[in-house]
């Protein structure tokens, strides 16, 4: 259905793509914007005061306008696969969870509709009549059968088993059907699309059958026949891939060993692909441009808004790294947060912009309640700002916490390059190679193959490590250009459906990196993921191990207990913390370094972590570890093990233990 964006709450939004771009090229700003007359300009995120800067911008319209969208997957057989005026279209079909009237086959002004009560309702365009054509019920796989012919339209609904449920014959009204067959929607795009799984689709006339199949990687939008010289179905707005079909029988989870048991799409009435606007703008980075987090600002007639992106140097210049998780930034981006699902604390005018244009984040569900797996960089990113403040926890998360490492850093004269964590997807361990310490930002929680091959590689290499955040390097993800994948399995976040882990970009396992066996957190960075919480932050008091001869220098100048103030709630240890367990993924020259304990009651342990000593090493597991080890190519990997960590920098003109420990582990690695 296409849409008119709703600004009432934000005047400006849009996306800038590529969001993360080398000095000496371009990228594009795409706007949706209430002011034709906005003024534009460059401006830096990552010192303590925004400065312009005169980089050029190419403007390719006169005026900014409201943008429109499209939300809601369908199919659609194009005209040319019509050899006849006499065809049956038949389709295998399991509806979901609708509550209004829904487009089920549309040809021309033929509509097949399904209410919300289940019934199959057939009518024509323009005129009173409906014909009840069966009773359906959602989560059940259907044959439905359209047969056309210069006289009639009959319809059949029969069960995967064959057994038919209904089936009737109307007469066909004089009118033109020459146009597509639309499954799920309709061409003018005026409707709203329909929630439910599609399988096989046939088309036959009496001297031509075409065949369709889905395939289990995707996602695409065109569908090759099975045989060939018939054109492809076009699938509109991204539908979800590799779902269990009707020949799914719970024995085999695996696309890749029975494709034909996932040889089904899912159809969202809220599912989107990229949007397709045109950019309105052109920003041309100079060839001397530092590296850093940059704002294309948008100042309208009822305020200012920011786009972010992400400048790369063109040659390196630091030995330092910054790896910015974008992955995890496009993940929460634009999140729902319903007020009746979540007691909010605060607010911000994003959530109510993507409550108001509905939406979806790798957080919500669809309408049907249905997870979404799918995002794309080509949408706004209204909750991607310098000034975001999460509701839940009324406190910065994700960018404008790891600004304060950026703005920490240049208060003190030190240069470091920022990467973002797609730049290591795309260019691999080259793009860390240059650097002797890679720094995550606070929340590196979404990680590709590509993302992890990348940074083993980089840390065989001798290169070393700064794990600031916590929670992170938990979910497995793939790209495919604009879009991310995702499959979460069984969670409180959502619930995936069985059988349905797989992701269909790669065929790869999904759900987190816990579970797939050699790529534990544990090992990787000497912590995993134990609590969270959105009660209060808490200090980090020092171990014996932060006092011995190989570490001590990070501490220089640290008292016993620090951390004890920040800007996510309240501490340096919080909101999601790790912690060493007791395991053989450990490394076996792991230092607890300091450790955080003392959280309130709403910090619990997850209940799907083993332990072998039941509660009581449960309980001993309620805290946060600090922790470094040397790893084999002679590198270090240092972990804070809290989102808050980065939180507790101290403010301009202050100084705390937090800024030592992080002067102190940089200037480690400067020479």
């Amino acid at each position: 259905m296409r849409k008119r964006l709703n600004h009432d709450a934000m005047a400006a939004v849009g996306f800038i793509e590529p969001w993360s771009v080398k000095a000496s090229s371009a990228t594009g700003a795409f706007l949706s914007c209430v002011d034709p007359n906005a003024s534009v300009r460059i401006v830096t995120l990552d010192r303590d005061e925004a400065v312009a800067v005169e980089w050029e911008i190419e403007r390719h319209s006169d005026a900014l306008s409201i943008r429109q969208y499209e939300l809601g997957s369908w199919a659609e057989i194009p005209a040319t696969a019509l050899h006849s005026d006499v065809y049956e279209l038949s389709l295998e079909i399991l509806f979901t969870r609708n509550e209004t009237t829904k487009p089920v086959v549309a040809i021309g002004p033929l509509l097949l509709n399904l209410e919300p009560d289940g019934r199959l309702v057939a009518v024509v365009e323009g005129e009173c009549e409906c014909h009840a054509v069966a009773d359906v019920r959602n989560e059940r796989w259907y044959q439905l059968d359209v047969s056309v012919s210069p006289g009639a339209v009959g319809y059949r609904v029969r069960r995967a088993d064959r057994q038919v449920v209904a089936e009737c014959t109307i007469p066909r009204v004089a009118a033109d059907i020459t146009g597509p067959i639309c499954i799920g929607g309709v061409s003018d795009r005026s409707r709203q699309t329909l929630n439910a799984r599609l399988g096989r689709i046939r088309l036959t006339s009496a001297d031509h059958t075409t065949q369709w199949r889905f395939p289990t990687r995707g996602p695409v939008s065109d569908i090759p026949p099975v045989q060939q010289g018939d054109p492809a179905i076009i699938l509109h707005n991204t539908p979800t891939f590799a779902v269990a079909s009707p020949r799914f029988t719970g024995e085999i989870h695996d696309p890749r060993l029975a494709p034909d048991h996932f040889d089904a799409i899912h159809l969202h009435d809220d599912d989107f692909s990229g949007f397709d606007w045109a950019a309105d703008l052109t920003v041309h980075i100079p060839e001397d441009a530092r590296s850093g987090v940059y704002a294309l600002e948008i100042r309208t007639d009822r305020g200012m808004e920011r786009l972010p992106f992400f400048v790369r140097p063109l040659e390196p210049q630091s030995n330092v790294a910054v790896l910015l998780p974008t992955a995890t930034y496009l993940a929460y981006a634009d999140e729902q947060l319903p007020p009746h699902r979540y007691p909010w604390h605060g607010s911000d005018r994003a959530h109510l912009f993507a409550i108001d244009n509905n939406f979806l984040s790798l957080y919500d569900t669809h309408s049907d309640l249905s997870g979404v797996s799918l995002t794309s960089t080509r949408r706004p990113r209204a909750t991607l700002r310098d000034d975001y403040h999460y509701p839940l926890s009324n406190s910065p998360h994700l960018l404008p916490v790891d600004l304060q490492l950026l703005k920490f850093y240049a208060r003190h004269g030190i240069a470091v390059d920022v990467l973002t964590d797609r730049d290591l997807h795309d260019d691999g361990v080259e793009s860390l190679s240059p650097y002797r310490l890679a720094l995550t930002g606070s929340h590196p929680e979404y990680w590709s193959s590509a993302m992890m091959n990348g940074l083993d590689r980089y840390l065989a290499s001798g290169g070393s490590l700064g794990y600031l955040g916590g929670n992170g390097f938990y979910w497995v993800v793939a790209f495919d250009g604009d879009k991310m994948e995702l499959r979460r399995g069984k969670n409180d976040i959502w619930s995936g459906r069985p059988g349905e882990m797989h992701l269909s970009m790669t065929g790869e396992p999904g759900g987190n990196w816990e579970d797939r066996g050699n790529r534990h957190p544990q090992a990787l960075v000497g912590v995993t993921y134990v609590m969270m919480s959105f009660g209060p932050s808490r200090p980090y008091r020092r171990l014996e191990g932060s006092y011995g001869a190989e570490y001590a220098w990070l501490f220089d100048g640290v008292g016993e207990v620090f951390g004890n103030s920040g800007t996510v709630l309240g501490g340096a240890a919080g909101y999601e913390v790790d912690a060493a367990l007791r395991s053989e993924e450990t490394p076996a020259n792991l230092v607890r370094l300091a450790v955080a304990d003392g959280f309130d009651d709403s910090f619990q342990v997850r209940p799907d972590l083993w332990f072998a000593d039941g509660e009581a090493e449960r309980a001993a597991m309620r805290r946060s570890d600090m922790t470094i080890y040397r790893h084999d190519a002679g590198g270090l990997v240092f972990s804070a093990s809290s989102v808050a960590w980065i939180g507790a920098l101290p403010a301009p003109g202050e100084d705390n233990d937090v800024g030592r420990i992080m002067l102190n582990l940089v200037g480690r690695f400067r020479a």
